[in-house]
Formats: structure tokens, C-alpha cells, sequence
């Protein structure tokens, strides 16, 4: 983002002239239209499709870059975790969700230092979310491969490990979702459960990790993970959020989950491959 000074210009969001105003934000096209499509996959993957928003980070990380890459998702996260509280909150089972809690915030303590550590290298940050999504493409693709025809059901060494990287790995990339739905699928859980547990979990994750990223920016190297600019655009992008919702309570019994979730590993390795070599 250059002006025609050769200067960088003020902002976070890429893909963008600069502001003709100070302060004034201004989006493209192709922004604006990444960041619908990504809350439109946010959006599906919290009412019918658990795990498709693994395609969403590294579409959002075309837009935003450094620490407003997870700040800047959180918000879209937020309103699709509203409508899937809303419609299937009746399903929650929060006996199989208090195990994971003191490990979630061990996971939580490990992102509070990579944040610290890395400060203003947002490289770092861009290739750690990539490593990250790919691993988690590669415990999918695992559980496709090696999947059992019964619950093998989880002790406490398995929630603490699912529970300190789904922690991490939501604190650094809002992308825990295969890692939780993994214990929750290993516990037995049936469809209408999974999705109701999962979406408590993740509306009471989303909404803690708000007051840390503050913290983090106002207190710490490497910028804030929030800006005017940055939730203007999350705004933006709401309308995508709820067509994503509604299309994902339509075919939550109709879309074939196998073929879908194929799908959605094969976009979302090459999201984080890019992520790697950009």
C-alpha cells in the first residue's frame, strides 16, 4: 500500500488506495469481496458445516495482515456464533465442555507469549497461522483415513491435548474448530450435539479472547489487533455472515459432508500455502 509519494500509507487493510482524508477508510473491490465470501464460509460453517471456516483465515489473511489478521476475523466469528448459540443451544453438552476449559487457558497463556514474543514481525505471525492450518488440515485428513466406526471416547491426557492446542491454535488463528470437533467426534457426539456444544464453546472462547487482544495491543510491540478501519470492514462484510448462516441451517441434513469436507481441506492447504510463500 504505497501512496504516490512512495510513503506507506496509514491502515491495515490491504489491497486499498490510500485515504484521500486522514482516518478515512477505503476498501476494493476485490477486499470487500474476499471478506464477503470468507463471512459467508464463516457463516456456514458455524449453522451446517463444522470446520469449514478452516478456508476463511487464509482468505482473510489476503486483507489483513500482522496481528489484525486474528483481530480482524474475531468479529465475523462473533455474529455467526450469535445465530448458531441462537438456533441450537438447546443441544449444548457441557459436561464434555468443562474438561477442556483449564486447558483452553493454558493454550491461551502459550498465545499471550508467541504474541509477546514475536512483537512486529507479522511474517512470523502469516507463517505460523499457515503451519498451523496445515497441521490441522493434516489431523482432518487423519481422522478421514483412520475413521472409527465407534466412540473411543477421551481421558484426561486427550482433553488436555486438545484442549492447550485448540486454545493456542484460536488465540493465534481462530482456527480450533477441526481440533475440538476431533475430541467432540471421539467422545460419540451425535450432529445436533456437536454443533450445539461446539457453538457455546467457541461464542465463550470468541468473546474472552476480545479483552486479551486489547491488552495485547495496547501494551505490547506489534500493533493492535483492532482498528476503526479493521471493524468497518468487518461490518462490511456482515451481510455475507448472514446469507452463511441461513444457507448453512438449509443444508445442514442435505450437503454431503464427506465431499464437502474434501472440499474444504483441499482450499484451505492452499490458503496456507500461500500464506507460506507470499
Amino acid at each position: 500500500m504505497w501512496d504516490s509519494h512512495g510513503a506507506t500509507c496509514p491502515g491495515v487493510v490491504q489491497w486499498r488506495t490510500c485515504p484521500t482524508r486522514v482516518g478515512e477508510p477505503v476498501f476494493t473491490v476485490d477486499a470487500l469481496l474476499i471478506g464477503l465470501l470468507a463471512a459467508f464460509v464463516v457463516g456456514l460453517s458455524k449453522t451446517g458445516l463444522p470446520g469449514a471456516a478452516l478456508i476463511a483465515v487464509p482468505m482473510l489473511a489476503t486483507v489483513f495482515e500482522g496481528r489484525l489478521i486474528a483481530g480482524g476475523t474475531l468479529p465475523i466469528l462473533l455474529v455467526a456464533d450469535v445465530f448458531a448459540v441462537s438456533w441450537y443451544r438447546q443441544h449444548a453438552r457441557w459436561d464434555v465442555l468443562r474438561p477442556l476449559a483449564p486447558w483452553i487457558g493454558l493454550g491461551y497463556l502459550f498465545g499471550v507469549s508467541f504474541f509477546v514474543a514475536v512483537g512486529t514481525a507479522t511474517d512470523i505471525i502469516e507463517i505460523t497461522i499457515g503451519v498451523i492450518v496445515l497441521g490441522i488440515i493434516g489431523l482432518q485428513v487423519t481422522r478421514l483415513i483412520r475413521r472409527r466406526s465407534a466412540p473411543s471416547g477421551a481421558g484426561a491426557g486427550v482433553a488436555a491435548a486438545h484442549g492447550t492446542i485448540g486454545g493456542f491454535t484460536t488465540f493465534v488463528a481462530n482456527a480450533a474448530g477441526p481440533v475440538i470437533n476431533t475430541y467432540l467426534i471421539r467422545l460419540g457426539l451425535r450432529k445436533h450435539e456437536l454443533v450445539g456444544t461446539s457453538a457455546w464453546l467457541y461464542l465463550i472462547v470468541n468473546v474472552s479472547k476480545i479483552p486479551l487482544y486489547v491488552a495485547l495491543g495496547a501494551w505490547t510491540t506489534g500493533g493492535p489487533f483492532f482498528t476503526a478501519e479493521s471493524l468497518l470492514f468487518d461490518l462490511s462484510v456482515v451481510p455475507g455472515v448472514l446469507v452463511g448462516v441461513a444457507t448453512g441451517r438449509v443444508v445442514f441434513r442435505r450437503l454431503p459432508q464427506q465431499l464437502f469436507t474434501v472440499l474444504v481441506l483441499a482450499l484451505s492447504a492452499a490458503g496456507a500455502i500461500r500464506l507460506l510463500v507470499r
